[in-house]
């Protein structure tokens, strides 16, 4: 067949040359996510907010590991003050206060949110009394680790009155 005089000629793209392009494209965006409890790197973060307003000092732990080495905070909390310890995601995790599990993800009434796949945060508080809570404060639902990254220390003045 000649060609036509003006015209260009049309390629025939294969259903293989197809397939190894997407193949390609796909191995070279790789992937990503939480690390489902393999023990690898996780792309998310849980960032942990624990307010003290006891007399004591009290540590803070997770399941899943050392906090991140870009944390703001250690895991030691003061009286009267507020840390915030950022912690890369794995699942299934326990946050621990002295050693006591105060969440626990399999025990969240809804599972951690998207199921790891995001940036998490939750609150702890530790009452007056000494007693550690989880705070599900304005929680969209209802649970104490919600989807997020921002978190925020409460000014120390109003932590012990």
């Amino acid at each position: 067949m000649r060609p036509i005089p003006g015209r260009r000629p049309r390629r025939v793209v294969t259903p293989l040359v197809v397939t190894m392009t997407l193949m390609l494209a796909l191995s070279a965006c790789g992937g990503g996510g939480g690390d489902g409890g393999d023990g690898g790197e996780s792309d998310y973060t849980l960032k942990v907010l624990v307010v003290n307003a006891s007399a004591d000092s009290h540590t803070l732990s997770y399941s899943g590991g050392a906090p991140l080495a870009d944390s703001p905070d250690e895991e030691t909390v003061e009286t009267c003050s507020a840390i915030i310890v950022w912690y890369g995601v794995v699942d299934p995790f326990e946050l621990l206060v002295d050693g006591v599990p105060i969440i626990v993800s399999g025990e969240l009434p809804e599972g951690i949110p998207l199921g790891g796949e995001t940036d998490m945060v939750a609150t702890i508080n530790i009452l007056e009394d000494g007693t550690v809570e989880a705070d599900e404060g304005d929680s969209v639902r209802g649970q104490a680790v919600e989807a997020g990254r921002n978190i925020n220390k409460p000014a120390a003045t109003g932590i012990c009155t």
